[in-house]
């Protein structure tokens, strides 16, 4: 008899499913994961870039249209908001991410600094001082 049986080749089957089934949940937390990394790392970006546009360029209004020149690629900037405001000698700025696959707390836990929005969105909060 040559061959394999339907029993074995169902038994291998099952094996190969039950192996899948396990592994999928990993590569989705190995991709979440990954994906609040990039946040976190662009927020950091985006927070050094408008530092920069405030104390180098002297800008009292911080948008993300301010600091485009400062990045190579823009659209890493379309999934990012800013919000600016000067009051006296100190500026408040705010920098989220708008996009709806990450989460406050999952950022959170790579980078610290991070803030939740009242949606739960990742933001983090600089102040910077005018001393010109």
């Amino acid at each position: 008899m040559k061959g394999f049986t339907l029993i074995e080749l169902l038994i291998v089957l099952a094996v190969i499913t039950a192996i899948i089934s396990a592994l999928v949940p990993l590569g989705v937390n190995v991709i979440r994961h990954a994906r609040a990394l990039t946040v976190a790392f662009n927020l950091s970006e985006i927070s050094k870039a408008a530092m920069s546009n405030f104390y180098l360029d002297h800008n009292t209004s911080i948008s993300i249209d301010s600091i485009k020149s400062y990045f190579s690629q823009h659209e890493e900037l379309k999934d990012y908001q800013i919000k600016s405001s000067l009051a006296s000698t100190l500026e408040h700025v705010y920098i989220w991410y708008t996009g709806n696959d990450i989460t406050a707390s999952q950022v959170e836990k790579v980078f610290p600094d991070v803030e939740a929005t009242q949606g739960n969105k990742p933001m983090i909060s600089i102040e910077l001082r005018k001393y010109w």
